[in-house]
């Protein structure tokens, strides 16, 4: 080992991963590896893998090939490189600025503090694109990625192997392709909801701030909650509604409501998170006045007229975490489940809840029944149907608008679900580690839900922390800094003093500081949209933070005008 060439490495990474330093100042060089030089003179690293030596690079022009190998990629987008090696692979992406970030994953610590000890790469360890992910947890690698990759600005994902470092450690870096693959499938389904709801999402909750100003409705804390959702199991469920009722609180989910309320049995609480105008439609039969309605600061304007009492919320959307933070605290509400059924058992136990009893949450539709009859959909399709055009057909092509749809047939009867209600109910299921509060899903004629189990002490997935059984967080709103007016003007003026966006985007976005790292995460959802909708311009990460940034400009000026 070059005690100088290790050392000044160790200097250039110290300034982006002083963790991944230290490591490498406590750990030996590798003894099962050596190096030679190639016909260009270049250190190649040899591995001895008990049957000979393995060079993991070109023993002609280790260069060349690093080039080579890049060429076959597009020079943009978020590069994994699976093996680190000599870096001959990975040094020709530096002078890429649409490169967005270079991620290298390895194994062993060992062999990066050999390779550090020979080749001067201080370049490369100096680049703040650059991240080591040194023999990751699953977990670790898991949550590198959802933190790390955002479709929007990073660009596409290409994974580069270094084939003969990957074949060393095969079990290693397959785990670690799985575990990559099933981050893209969540963030995949994150990219395609704020490609569709980015902009409603934001316009939306700038609507609803004059409402969320004054509103002071506090919820009532229990120790047992009863949850409805809207499956058909639900019709079953009725008289044990009533016989649980007694001394719990009965929280509807919107699509529920009208069943309930068709049996007389009236709500303490209502949930709703969707951000389309057909929640109304849930409301349309008739809304109790003295029942609170929880929304999503998200929800559509129109339903704060529904009731005088509101309970506003904030979930994981980013302009609504940024309300929370500088304009009023709003309590939280995990709708990282993708529907309300999800969201309404995590308001139980946010109200301190021992137990919560779950009906009708079917994640399928029952020998093709979509709901429990007297929810909305009953009198929306009822209205829409004519002798072309039956109800009939309606259900048909509801059922099955998702092409996942299929059947599952059990004792002669069959359920149909598809792969989003699956995703769905197994959300909810892993969502029940976390809880204060027991999850007990009655089980109906829907897809049988199984809870896991409770992950013992510690955090909670929201990052709060577990309180014991019974106790019950306020789940109320607290004091807003200044009028909604005066907020909106602070914001908008602190987006406007933002930099100018600049390749390559992962490096700029990195020195800045956090409060403007938050400003430009606001803004985000709004990028996918713009990704969406210019995808024959593809558009450089630049150009869209600059394209969303003005758009929200826009659409503040706007709110403020009609509100004067």
């Amino acid at each position: 080992m070059n005690q100088e060439i290790f050392e000044r490495n160790i200097l250039s990474l110290t300034a982006s991963d002083p963790l991944l330093a230290a490591r490498l100042g406590r750990v030996e060089a590798a003894a099962n590896a050596s190096f030679v030089l190639s016909k260009t003179q270049k250190p190649v690293m040899t591995l001895d893998t008990g049957d000979g030596g393995k060079a993991l690079h070109s023993l002609i022009d280790p260069e060349k090939e690093g080039r080579r190998l890049l060429e076959t990629y597009a020079q943009d987008g978020f590069f994994i490189f699976l093996g680190f090696g000599c870096a001959y692979h990975i040094l020709p992406c530096l002078p890429q600025p649409r490169i967005s970030q270079i991620v290298i994953l390895d194994k062993n610590i060992c062999l990066l503090k050999s390779v550090l000890g020979e080749i001067d790469l201080h370049a490369l360890l100096m680049d703040s694109r650059v991240r080591f992910l040194i023999d990751p947890l699953p977990e670790e690698l898991r949550s590198f990625m959802l933190s790390n990759y955002f479709p929007s600005l990073s660009g596409d994902l290409r994974t580069v192997s270094l084939r003969p470092r990957v074949e060393t450690e095969k079990d290693f870096f397959l785990g670690s392709m799985e575990i990559i693959r099933e981050s893209l499938d969540i963030l995949s389904g994150d990219f395609t909801a704020q490609s569709r709801f980015g902009k409603k999402w934001f316009t939306n909750t700038l609507a609803n701030l004059e409402a969320a100003e004054q509103s002071s409705t506090v919820l009532a804390p229990g120790r047992k909650a009863i949850v409805t959702a809207a499956g058909p199991s639900l019709e079953d469920a009725i008289s044990s509604i009533r016989e649980e009722r007694r001394g719990s609180i009965l929280i509807a989910t919107d699509t529920s409501l009208p069943v309930l309320l068709r049996h007389d049995l009236c709500p303490d609480v209502v949930v709703s998170i969707d951000c389309q105008h057909i929640s109304y439609n849930h409301f349309l039969s008739g809304y109790p006045a003295e029942v609170p309605l929880v929304l999503d600061l998200a929800s559509p304007p129109v339903m704060t007229k529904i009731s005088p009492k509101l309970v506003f919320f904030t979930s994981g959307h980013p302009f609504s975490q940024y309300v929370n933070a500088h304009w009023r605290r709003f309590p939280f509400i995990d709708t990282s489940g993708g529907n309300v059924s999800h969201a309404a058992v995590s308001l139980a136990d946010h109200l301190g809840a021992g137990k919560i009893l779950l009906y009708g949450a079917d994640f399928s539709y029952p020998e093709g029944k979509p709901y429990a009859r007297e929810a909305y959909i009953y009198p929306y399709f009822r209205c829409r149907e004519n002798r072309m055009d039956p109800a009939e057909s309606l259900f048909a092509h509801f059922l099955f608008r998702n092409q996942t749809t299929g059947a599952i047939w059990h004792n002669g009867k069959a359920r149909y679900t598809n792969t989003a209600m699956l995703e769905y109910k197994e959300r909810l299921e892993n969502s029940a580690a976390y809880l204060n509060a027991a999850l007990i899903p009655v089980s109906g004629r829907g897809e049988i839900i199984r809870p896991k189990p409770k992950a013992g002490p510690g955090i909670m997935e929201s990052g709060t922390n577990r309180l014991p059984d019974g106790v019950s967080r306020i789940f109320a709103a607290g004091t807003s800094s200044r009028n909604w007016k005066d907020f909106l003007a602070f914001y908008g003026e602190s987006l406007k003093n933002l930099p100018v966006p600049r390749d390559p985007v992962m490096r700029y976005i990195q020195n800045l500081s956090k409060e403007e790292k938050d400003l430009w995460t606001t803004v985000l959802p709004v990028s996918t949209v713009f990704v969406k909708d210019l995808q024959r311009e593809k558009p450089s990460a630049p150009r869209l933070l600059e394209l969303s940034r003005n758009w929200t400009l826009e659409t503040i000026e706007r709110t403020t005008r009609r509100a004067l």
